[in-house]
């Protein structure tokens, strides 16, 4: 059977930066790294949440990828 070893997550915010002439939307994101095996995804959209208050643009996605080492 395989092992899989955590080695990292990032947690990765894509906010509604504006318009461009066809009036699409223009994206940004703002990427959190080192983030801890431990937390659940209720967790990290909370924090995803809190942190996107602060902002002035409006708050698109939220991404959690996590990298994992088989063996």
């Amino acid at each position: 059977m395989a092992k899989v070893n955590f080695v990292g997550a990032t947690l990765r915010l894509k906010y509604v930066a504006g318009h461009d002439a066809q009036n699409e939307p223009l994206f940004t994101t703002k990427t959190y790294r080192n983030l801890n095996s431990s937390h659940t995804a209720e967790d990290l959209v909370a924090v995803a949440k809190a942190i996107a208050s602060l902002s002035s643009h409006a708050l698109d996605s939220i991404v959690k990828q996590e990298t994992t080492d088989l063996s």
